[in-house]
């Protein structure tokens, strides 16, 4: 009887609390009567077949009285329908939100060839356990870093791109020469950074990213090489 009381769990508790004892009563008089082994197999696997049917068929009859109920009391107070779908509304949106952000921090790899071999370092000072680093102590760190292959560093800004037609708030980074090799990106068209324009006092060198290249420049193989204003 303890493994079918078990089984009798699949139903819904609402149930359970009005038919659980008289079914366990039918059951019980149904094996005392029956009589060897073929008849108490053909017993259980009734009593499974029986119970695994009829528990989905109960769940489903729950719900749908429960839904219907909900319909009627939602069509006689308008303003708490609007209000109840509101809230429902705002509690998915805001669970698709913290997904789709631990989706994108936690779970998803970067996209980039070998993701577990790439750090992010900050400096830090006290009160400010995450700081950006200074170009003069990064150059000291990768002169004096013994455990990675490469370094590169970064910074994120935005520029006014101007003499072409329209000026245009961008979002750029300026980087080290270093940075989009040790990513593992190549170009579509021309060429990276080199080390020789990776310093001090050298003129500027754009990469301009795909959607950029499409949207402002439609496209044209031929602005490798052309001039570009970025004021800010």
């Amino acid at each position: 009887m303890r493994f079918y009381r078990a089984l009798l769990r699949l139903y819904p508790r609402s149930f359970r609390a009005e038919y659980e004892s008289e079914m366990c009563g039918v059951f019980a008089e149904r094996r005392r009567a029956a009589d060897g082994i073929g008849a108490r197999f053909a017993l259980w696997a009734g009593a499974w077949v029986d119970v695994v049917l009829n528990a989905a068929a109960a769940h489903w009859e729950i719900l749908r009285q429960d839904l219907r109920y909900t319909v009627r009391a939602l069509a006689r107070t308008p303003g708490f329908a609007v209000t109840a779908v509101f809230v429902v509304a705002l509690g998915v949106g805001a669970n698709t939100a913290a997904f789709s952000l631990a989706d994108y921090v936690l779970l998803r790899p970067l996209p980039f060839p070998e993701p577990e071999r790439l750090v992010k370092l900050w400096g830090g000072v006290p009160g400010y356990a995450r700081i950006e680093l200074s170009p003069a102590d990064f150059r000291d760190w990768r002169a004096a870093a013994s455990s990675f292959e490469a370094m590169g560093a970064y910074h994120n800004r935005q520029v006014n791109l101007v003499g072409q037609g329209e000026p245009e708030r961008l979002d750029a980074t300026s980087a080290t020469a270093d940075l989009l090799p040790i990513l593992g990106v190549a170009p579509a068209l021309g060429r990276l950074f080199t080390p020789a324009e990776d310093q001090e006092g050298v003129g500027g060198t754009v990469v301009l990213s795909y959607g950029l290249w499409r949207s402002r420049f439609g496209s044209d193989a031929n602005v490798l090489g052309r001039s570009l204003l970025l004021d800010g």
